[in-house]
């Protein structure tokens, strides 16, 4: 099966095209990682916190675990980079720019909070904002990687 994928151009090109698809699928990754992670902080380690500090703190725990994940899988499977190479530099600017993935929810989080507190409290309705929120923000980090994280290291 992996082999065949493997022979599919689509999947293995370096068009902006391919990569952006290729973003999706690291998203997707990232999202189930990101969502098993935000389930338990939010339904389970922080439960005796109240809603929205929890949702709040749920976030900077998912985000802060999930941005490591992240950077790996970006550099290998998106832009076909070394997981070795890029140094410090290169993952300080992936952060910085994963602070879009971390800010645009923790307010679209408070918006929600205002006019319907009721879904930080149900777990599929949270699930379900969750999956929107972050498939919105994918396309902007994926401009910000080609142009910005990783542009020194496809142009060597």
């Amino acid at each position: 099966m992996i082999k065949k994928l493997k022979n599919i151009n689509f999947l293995t090109s370096n068009s902006t095209y391919s990569q952006l698809f290729r973003t999706y699928i690291v998203g997707a990754i990232n999202l189930v990682f990101g969502l098993g992670i935000t389930y338990l902080f939010q339904f389970y380690v922080f439960f005796a916190i109240q809603v929205p500090l929890r949702t709040y703190l749920t976030n900077i725990f998912a985000f802060s675990i999930g941005v490591v994940l992240s950077y790996f899988l970006s550099r290998k499977i998106i832009f076909k980079l070394s997981i070795n190479d890029g140094g410090m530099k290169e993952f300080i600017k992936f952060v910085v720019t994963n602070l879009i993935n971390l800010i645009v929810p923790l307010f679209i989080w408070f918006l929600i909070d205002l006019i319907r507190p009721s879904i930080q409290s149900n777990e599929i309705q949270f699930l379900i904002a969750t999956i929107l929120i972050h498939g919105f923000i994918l396309p902007i980090k994926y401009v910000i990687y080609k142009l910005f994280v990783f542009k020194d290291s496809l142009n060597s």
